[in-house]
C-alpha cells in the first residue's frame, strides 16, 4: 500500500505507475480475480485508461481499449498498453486479453508482471510475441506483484492472503488494563484502518475483541464497500447482542469449535456458523479459516485484533503482512501487550520481517512489513 517516491522515472515507469494507481481502484473488488490496470499510450498521448472491476466484468486491457474507443480512437497501429499484469490469453467469464490486444493490432505490449496462474504464466506474453507485438516485461515489477499479492497467495497456496494490523501504545500496549484501547491512534491512523478494511475481502477479530469493544467492522471514515465480518470464539462462548450481528451491514460469521457459540441463548439469524475443530493446543487453526475462505472465492483478510489472535496468526506462519500502526503514547506494564505469544527465544530467531517501510500519519508512525516464513 506505501509506494515510494521517484525522482527519476522512465517514461514506461511513468506511464505503469499511472496503470498502478488505476489498478488499485479494483483492491478488495475482483476476487476471485487479481486487481489490474492498464493504460494505452499512442504518439506519446495518453488514449485509453482502464482497470478491472469485478470478477465476471471486462478485464483492465478491455476497459483501456473501450476508453480509447469513446476518446475517438479506432486504430493502435503504433500504440503501446501498459498493464500491471500479463494479458490472460484463455477464454473464462471473459474473453482472452491477449486474443484482443492482437486483433487491435497495438505495435507494443509493456507488462509490470507474469500471471502466477498455471493457465496464464508466460502464455500470453508468449503469444503476443509470436504475432510481432514488442513485449517489455519487469516494469516495476515490485510494485505490481505488491498489487497482486493477495491473489498470488491464492493460487500458490490455495488459501487467502492474511494482513495482520494493531495500534499500539510507544511501549507496546493495545489497550489499558481493563481492555478498553478506544482510541489509542489519530483519526488519520483510523482513515487508514478503514481504508484497509475497504481493500480486503474479510475482516476478521477475536471474542476479546468483540465483547470489549462491540465493534462494527464497517467502512466509514471513507468511501467505500464493507467487507466480510468474521469473529473467531475461543473456549468462551459469546453473547448475540453484539451489534455486528444485528446491523445487516455485511455478510457475518463466526467461527468456532464449540457446540453452542451463543451460550444458551439463541442464535442471532444472519449470523453464519462455521464449525470446525480445535488444534492440539486446543486453538482454532487460521490457515484452516484462510483455506476455506479462498474456496468461496475470498482471496484477503484484514486481521485486527485481539492480541492472543495476532499472536497466534504468527505464530502459526499464517500471517503474511503486517500494519503496526505506533502512537506516541505511553501506557504501562498493566495495559494489554500487542502481541500476546511467545514468538522468539532469542533476538535471531526474532528475524521474522523483510520488505520494511515507514509512513508518518498525523502523531503516528505506521510500520509496515512482509514476514519472512511466507515467502
Amino acid at each position: 500500500m506505501f509506494h515510494k517516491h521517484l525522482n527519476f522515472m522512465t517514461t514506461d515507469e511513468k506511464n505503469m505507475r499511472i496503470a498502478l494507481r488505476l489498478g488499485n481502484k479494483g483492491l478488495g473488488r475482483t476476487s476471485p480475480n487479481p486487481p489490474v490496470g492498464a493504460v494505452i499510450v499512442k504518439d506519446g498521448k495518453i488514449i485509453g485508461k482502464g482497470w478491472h472491476k469485478k470478477a465476471g466484468l471486462p478485464h483492465a486491457e478491455i476497459e483501456a481499449i473501450e476508453d480509447a474507443y469513446r476518446n475517438g480512437y479506432r486504430s493502435f497501429s503504433g500504440a503501446t498498453i501498459y498493464v500491471t499484469l500479463e494479458p490472460c490469453c484463455y477464454f473464462g467469464k471473459t474473453p482472452s486479453c491477449s486474443d484482443r490486444i492482437i486483433a487491435e493490432k497495438f505495435a507494443r505490449i509493456v507488462i509490470g508482471t507474469t500471471d502466477p496462474n498455471p493457465r496464464v504464466c508466460g502464455e500470453g506474453i508468449r503469444i503476443c510475441r509470436n504475432h510481432n507485438i514488442e513485449v517489455t516485461t519487469g516494469v516495476l515489477e515490485k510494485d505490481t506483484k505488491n498489487l497482486i499479492e493477495f491473489f498470488d497467495t491464492y493460487i500458490r497456496k490455495s488459501r487467502a492472503f492474511l494482513t495482520v494490523k494493531y495500534a499500539q501504545s510507544i511501549d507496546g500496549r493495545i489497550a489499558v488494563a481493563d481492555g478498553s484501547s478506544q482510541w489509542i491512534s489519530s483519526q488519520q491512523s483510523l482513515r487508514f484502518t478503514h481504508k484497509l478494511r475497504d481493500t480486503h475481502d474479510v475482516v476478521m477479530i477475536g471474542t476479546g475483541t468483540l465483547e470489549i469493544d462491540d465493534p462494527l467492522l464497517t467502512v466509514r471514515n471513507i468511501r467505500g464497500r464493507n467487507p466480510v465480518r468474521i469473529v473467531v470464539i475461543g473456549k468462551k462462548s459469546i453473547k448475540p447482542n453484539r451489534r455486528m450481528f444485528h446491523d445487516n451491514a455485511a455478510r457475518t460469521i463466526v467461527v468456532t469449535y464449540l457446540d453452542k457459540p451463543f451460550g444458551n441463548e439463541q442464535n442471532p439469524g444472519n449470523v453464519e456458523i462455521w464449525r470446525t475443530e480445535p488444534d492440539n493446543d486446543g486453538k482454532t487453526s487460521i490457515k484452516w479459516i484462510l483455506e476455506k475462505l479462498s474456496e468461496e472465492g475470498l482471496l484477503s483478510v484484514l486481521l485486527e485484533g485481539g492480541g492472543k489472535l495476532l499472536g497466534e496468526a504468527i505464530s502459526q506462519n499464517s500471517a503474511d503482512r503486517i500494519y503496526a500502526i505506533v502512537a506516541p503514547k505511553i501506557i504501562g506494564s498493566a495495559g494489554v501487550p500487542s502481541i500476546d505469544c511467545e514468538i522468539a527465544s532469542s533476538i535471531k530467531d526474532s528475524n521474522i520481517l523483510k520488505d520494511i517501510e515507514y509512513k508518518k500519519l498525523g502523531q503516528d508512525m505506521v510500520i509496515s512489513a512482509r514476514f519472512r516464513a511466507n515467502d
